[in-house]
């Protein structure tokens, strides 16, 4: 039950990471050049694309964190 709960933390922290640098850049780079509907229509095409596929990659990362750890276990 600790380790799922470890992978569960990893998949949350790294969830935060990707979408807080893909958020960060995306600010930094389209925003003032967006008018205010392009800002509001970018923020929810987001929602229903980014999120969902940070939300995906960070399984994907924590999976194959799991499968690492429980080879290496075996090694030793």
């Amino acid at each position: 039950m600790k380790a799922l709960l470890i992978y569960v933390i990893l998949a949350v922290v790294n969830f935060i990471v990707n979408f807080v640098i893909y958020n960060c850049s995306f600010n930094l780079q389209a925003t003032p050049f967006l008018h205010e509907e392009q800002r509001v229509d970018s923020g929810l095409l987001m929602l229903k694309t980014t999120l969902p596929a940070y939300f995906v990659s960070s399984i994907v990362i924590t999976i194959m964190f799991y499968f690492v750890a429980k080879t290496l276990r075996r090694r030793h």
